[in-house]
């Protein structure tokens, strides 16, 4: 009997030693912790190349379709997001021709053209657009929290054209010149850059 009750009070000597709690008391925290590295993400552009078909008109000037403010092409970029503040920039070149003859270029026709790009559905209600004029030009906007494009992507649109003199002035009544394939050729490059 004795016995037992310095076994019992050992148990209960142990009960009260510090840094012990019965099982339903115990709730241990661990902290988890991680970071994010600011960045921008875009995908490719559904069509790599917007094609505007043939560009005249019936008198070898620009399609009338082609000067309005209409959209003559485009191109959709799924997956475009910023998680931190960006800007979002766009760059275009005018579009020329691409294998110029060898003669000089007349006064009445056009081996350069000017059109208007446009980005859409980066912010609600809001886009952002250049038209060059003569040579490379650029737009940006800044934003100043993170940023997804929106449904169906950021869109790319391309309106209206026109036709270059030689002196570098607007002329719709040119006619355009061809030469190898006839091919003209522009660029639009659009970027998406975490500000410093």
């Amino acid at each position: 009997m004795i016995h037992h009750r310095i076994l019992m009070m050992a148990g209960i000597a142990a009960l009260a030693a510090p840094g012990f709690a019965h099982a339903d008391d115990a709730a241990p925290q661990v902290d988890i912790n991680g970071t994010v590295g600011e960045a921008c993400g875009m995908g490719s552009p559904q069509a790599a190349v917007i094609d505007l078909h043939d560009l005249t008109g019936p008198n070898g000037a620009l399609k009338a379709s082609l000067l309005s403010d209409a959209v003559s092409g485009s191109t959709v970029i799924d997956d475009a997001w910023c998680n931190a503040p960006h800007t979002l920039t766009l760059q275009a070149t005018k579009m020329t021709l691409v294998t110029p003859p060898t003669h000089n270029q007349p006064d009445y026709m056009s081996r350069e053209l000017i059109y208007r790009a446009t980005l859409r559905n980066w912010a609600p209600g809001q886009s952002i657009g250049v038209r060059i004029n003569g040579g490379n030009d650029t737009t940006e906007a800044g934003f100043d929290a993170a940023r997804a494009a929106q449904t169906p992507g950021l869109t790319l649109e391309i309106s209206k054209l026109g036709a270059l003199s030689k002196a570098g002035g607007e002329d719709n009544t040119l006619m355009l010149e061809t030469a190898g394939d006839g091919t003209y050729r522009g660029l639009v490059t659009i970027t998406l850059a975490t500000n410093p």
